[in-house]
């Protein structure tokens, strides 16, 4: 099962490992880039009422309150104390009110948002549909969604076998995101949410030789294969070593395509 649905369930070295990965995720240039780009869509001249919804650690909340008007508010909004045990910590000037709650069920009046922003969240949910809806729910009329999430069924790891390799990965991913394939079908969930969508980025984050973003993201698995039964042992191991050892040589290769949709709630 994803570790995101219910991370405080999870062992302690499972939820420190996530929590590594999604610092070293959002500190890379390349990832904190592609959040560069769509807060350029944000407002930032007049003060706004901002909700960072599935907030984990704060990485986008820490960055939101940097980017807003003098004024301004940012809730980090998530169901894992656990998780924002560390972006408290991570947040000393407390420039962020950091609120524990289900995204399905926030503690917010209707119409009191100017901006929601969902990071890499509707693909660790059990209903991306019913989020949207309540991100429309606590927007102001005109408000603004902003959607960013990695294509993680298309994901690719380079590997001796092409084919045990890409069957490797599906299990891999299968055991650690809820909704793989939610990319293709936010279009359609905005929509019925009642959002009109009004800008689209895509990128393709890969790398060829040795490994940068993605080491992070090999380490992470090295701790979560054993700790979650994501593949046989013998075969994470193999996997995992496989990528280490690809890295040293040279011949490192790993790519995903991420997304992300701005969109407006209908007047």
């Amino acid at each position: 099962m994803d570790p995101y649905l219910s991370p405080d369930s999870q062992a302690e070295e499972i939820v420190d490992a996530l929590c590594t990965r999604l610092e070293e995720r959002g500190g890379h240039s390349a990832f904190a880039g592609m959040i560069a780009d769509y807060l350029e869509w944000v407002p930032a001249e007049r003060p706004l009422a901002a909700v960072d919804l599935g907030c984990g650690t704060g990485v986008v909340a820490r960055r939101l309150a940097g980017h807003l008007a003098p004024g301004s508010t940012v809730v980090g909004v998530d169901r894992s104390e656990r998780f924002l045990e560390r972006a408290r910590a991570l947040d000393p000037e407390a420039r962020v009110q950091w609120v524990g709650a289900p995204g399905e069920h926030l503690p917010l009046a209707e119409g009191s948002q100017d901006l929601v922003i969902l990071h890499t969240l509707l693909s660790h949910v059990e209903d991306p549909a019913t989020l949207l809806r309540e991100a429309r729910r606590v927007l102001r009329p005109g408000g603004q969604v902003i959607v960013f999430e990695a294509d993680h069924g298309s994901t690719v790891f380079g590997f001796p076998d092409p084919v045990r390799g890409r069957d490797l990965v599906r299990q891999l991913y299968a055991g650690i995101v809820h909704q793989p394939d939610v990319c293709q079908r936010i279009p359609l969930l905005l929509r019925a949410a009642g959002f009109f969508p009004e800008h689209h980025r895509g990128y393709v984050l890969s790398e060829a030789g040795r490994a940068d973003f993605w080491l992070s993201s090999v380490r992470s698995f090295a701790r979560l294969i054993p700790s979650l039964g994501l593949l046989q042992p013998s075969d994470g191991e193999e996997w995992v070593q496989a990528q280490l050892r690809a890295h040293e040589e040279n011949a490192f290769f790993a790519a995903a395509p991420f997304y992300t949709f701005a969109a407006r709630g209908e007047e």
